[in-house]
C-alpha cells in the first residue's frame, strides 16, 4: 500500500511496499522487541506479552502488523472500539469492549528504526482507519507520549486537555497528551 522508499547502506533508494496483516500471537514476541527500543527512553515501562495478546484477542481485526516481503517486521498498530473519556491505563488487561462503543482507540504504534520514515506508520494507521470505519466508529482518540503528538497532530488530532482526569493520565508519564 505504501509507495514510500527507503535507503540501503549503499544509499541507493529501494521501494518499500509493506505487508500489511491482522496481528497474531506468535508475532507478539517481535513487536515486543520493536517496543522495546521504540520506548527505550519512554516514562513508562513498556507493556508485556498478555496486554497485546488480550487487545488480539478481543479487537483483532484492529491490532495489525506490518512487515517486509522477507518477513520482516517493520511495525504494528493495535487498536479497539473504546468510550469518550478515560482512556486504559497501561499494563491493563480489558475484560471486554464497552457497548456501544463510540471511539477507536489507538493503544500502540511503534515502527522499526530501519523503516522510519517509509510510510510504514501511514499505512498501518489507514488500514486500521478503514477498518474502524467499517465498524462505525467516527470519532478517534489515543494517549500521545514523547514527542509523538506532533506527528498525530500532523493526522488532524488535536490535545483534549481536560476532558481527562489527570490521573487517567499518569500510567503513561508526565508528557503524555490525550488527543481526539
Amino acid at each position: 500500500r505504501s509507495t514510500a522508499a527507503h535507503f540501503t547502506s549503499r544509499g541507493l533508494a529501494v521501494p518499500m511496499h509493506p505487508i500489511i496483516r491482522t496481528m497474531r500471537a506468535d508475532d507478539v514476541d517481535a513487536v515486543l522487541a520493536l517496543q522495546a527500543i521504540a520506548y527505550a527512553d519512554a516514562a513508562f515501562a513498556p507493556e508485556g506479552a498478555v496486554v497485546y495478546l488480550n487487545r488480539i484477542s478481543l479487537a483483532p481485526d484492529l491490532c495489525l502488523v506490518a512487515q517486509s516481503a522477507a518477513g520482516d517486521l517493520l511495525g504494528y498498530l493495535v487498536s479497539h472500539p473504546w468510550h469518550d473519556g478515560k482512556p486504559p491505563a497501561l499494563h491493563t488487561e480489558l475484560s471486554a469492549l464497552p457497548v456501544p462503543a463510540t471511539r477507536w482507540y489507538l493503544h500502540d504504534c511503534a515502527v522499526a528504526v530501519s523503516a522510519r520514515g517509509s510510510g510504514v506508520a501511514a499505512a498501518l494507521y489507514e488500514a486500521a482507519h478503514d477498518l474502524a470505519i467499517c465498524r462505525g466508529l467516527c470519532c478517534a482518540a489515543l494517549v500521545a507520549v514523547g514527542d509523538a503528538a506532533g506527528y498525530w497532530a500532523q493526522r488532524g488530532y488535536r490535545a483534549a486537555r481536560g476532558t481527562v482526569p489527570e490521573q487517567a493520565l499518569a500510567s503513561y508519564g508526565e508528557d503524555a497528551c490525550y488527543m481526539t
